[in-house]
C-alpha cells in the first residue's frame, strides 16, 4: 500500500499492486483525493474488493481457459473432443459472448426450453440423451469456472434433466431375447461378422471395449480376455485413439463360455498365418481396428436381412446383462463381467428386475 502527493494536481493518490481472487496480480492506481487520509482509506477499500470480488470473463474465453488445461486435470481425449463439439455446435452461439455473472438459473433455463424446440437439419427434434448431453458439457465449464474463482457455485445444477417422451424408445427393442438372437446369427452369412456378434451377445462388452481388443489381451489357456483398454474416433489427431477404460471397475477379466473359446481359437489359428501377425494385431481386425461405422453398416444389413426388431450394437449389451439377471445369476458376478457396479446394474436394469419379481410372485402363488 503506497499514498503519494500528486504535485502537479495538488491531490492526493495511491498505487501498488495485489493479488485478485484468482492469484493473478493487478497493478492499480487512483488519483484525485483531497487528502492522504482520504487516499488511505480509499486504498484499503479498493485492495479488499479486488481481493473478493468475483472476476467475470465471458463463456468463450472460460471455455478457452478449460480446454487448453484439459490434459492437467486428466479429462480423456475423446471427453475433450465431445466437449469441443457440442460447446461450438449447441452452446456457443447462444451462450458464448455472455459474462458469467449473466449466466444465472432463470436465464439458463430459458435457453434450455429454447434448447427442447431446437431442431437437427433434417427437421427432427433432438433426442432426450442428446440434450441432457449438451446440458452436462456447459456444467462440466461451469464447474471448471467455480474452481477458478469466477462463480461461486453452478448454476447449472439447478437445471432439471431433460425427459423428453416424445423421444422415448421402447424398452423392448433395446435389447433381444436369445431365441430372437438365435434367429439373427443364423441369417449372417459371413463367418468375419458371426464372430463380432457372437463375442458381442456373449461377453457383454461395450463396442469401445471390443474393437480394442489385441490378441495380447487374450488368454486362451486360461479361456479369458483382459478388457484393459478403449478404442475411440473421437479425435482430430488420428483416425482412432486407444484409452483408458471408462471407470475402475471397467479394467476387468471376463471369462470365455466354449463356443467363443472355440471361435477365438480357430481366428487366432488363422491370423497366425498371416504375414507380420504379432500379438499387438487388433482380434476383430489385423494392423488396424473394427471402427464403429462399419460395424453399423453390417449390423444394420444383417438386421433387415432377419427382419428382426433393430437394436444399436449397444443392445447387445443390454441382452446380454438381461439374459443374466433373467437366468438368476449373482448380481455382483454380473456387475463384474459389465464392468459395472452393483447399484449401476440394479438402476441400468431396472425394468428387467422389476419383470423378475413379477416372475418370482407367479411361481410363488403356483407353489402356495
Amino acid at each position: 500500500m503506497a499514498q503519494q502527493k500528486d504535485t502537479k494536481r495538488g491531490t492526493w493518490m495511491f498505487y501498488g499492486s495485489c493479488k485478485d481472487i484468482t492469484g493473478k496480480t493487478q497493478r492499480y492506481c487512483r488519483r484525485g483525493f483531497k487528502t492522504k487520509k482520504e487516499a488511505k482509506e480509499a486504498e484499503f477499500a479498493f485492495r479488499l474488493e479486488m481481493t473478493t470480488a468475483r472476476p467475470s470473463i465471458t463463456l468463450n474465453e472460460l471455455f478457452q481457459l478449460y480446454c487448453k488445461n484439459a490434459e492437467n486435470m486428466s479429462v480423456k481425449g475423446s471427453t475433450l473432443y465431445t466437449h469441443e463439439h457440442t460447446y461450438r455446435n449447441h452452446i456457443q452461439d447462444d451462450l458464448g459472448s455472455l459474462k458469467l455473472t449473466a449466466l444465472t438459473t432463470p436465464v439458463l433455463n430459458q435457453w434450455r426450453n429454447r434448447l427442447l424446440q431446437k431442431k437437427k437439419p433434417n427437421g427432427q427434434l433432438y433426442a432426450a440423451p442428446t440434450l441432457n448431453g449438451i446440458l452436462d458439457t456447459l456444467s462440466v465449464i461451469l464447474s471448471y469456472s467455480v474452481r477458478l474463482g469466477y462463480l461461486e457455485v453452478n448454476p447449472c445444477r439447478s437445471l432439471p434433466i431433460v425427459k423428453d417422451k416424445r423421444n422415448l424408445k421402447d424398452q423392448s427393442l433395446l435389447f433381444w431375447e436369445q431365441e430372437t438372437f438365435t434367429y439373427f446369427i443364423s441369417c449372417v452369412d459371413d463367418q468375419y461378422w458371426r464372430d463380432v456378434f457372437m463375442f458381442m451377445f456373449g461377453t457383454g462388452v461395450r463396442k469401445s471395449e471390443m474393437f480394442a481388443l489385441q490378441w495380447s489381451d487374450v488368454d486362451l489357456g486360461r479361456g479369458r480376455v483382459h478388457i484393459s483398454k478403449t478404442l475411440t474416433i473421437k479425435t482430430e489427431s488420428a483416425p482412432w485413439e486407444i484409452t483408458p477404460p471408462k471407470s475402475k471397475n471397467s479394467n476387468r477379466y471376463i471369462d470365455l463360455q466354449d463356443t467363443l473359446l472355440d471361435c477365438l481359437r480357430r481366428r487366432y489359428s488363422e491370423q497366425q498365418k498371416k504375414d507380420g501377425f504379432s500379438s499387438s494385431w487388433f482380434v476383430f481386425g489385423h494392423i488396424k481396428p473394427l471402427l464403429a461405422p462399419r460395424l453399423a453398416v453390417a449390423l444394420k444389413r444383417y438386421i433387415q436381412v432377419a427382419g428382426v426388431p433393430p437394436i444399436s450394437p449397444h443392445g447387445f449389451r443390454h441382452s446380454h446383462a438381461t439374459l443374466l439377471i433373467r437366468a438368476g445369476v449373482d448380481d455382483q458376478l454380473i456387475a463384474e463381467r459389465l464392468g459395472h457396479s452393483v447399484s449401476e446394474l440394479r438402476k441400468t436394469y431396472a425394468h428387467i428386475y422389476s419383470e423378475s419379481r413379477r416372475e418370482m410372485l407367479d411361481k410363488l402363488n403356483k407353489i402356495l
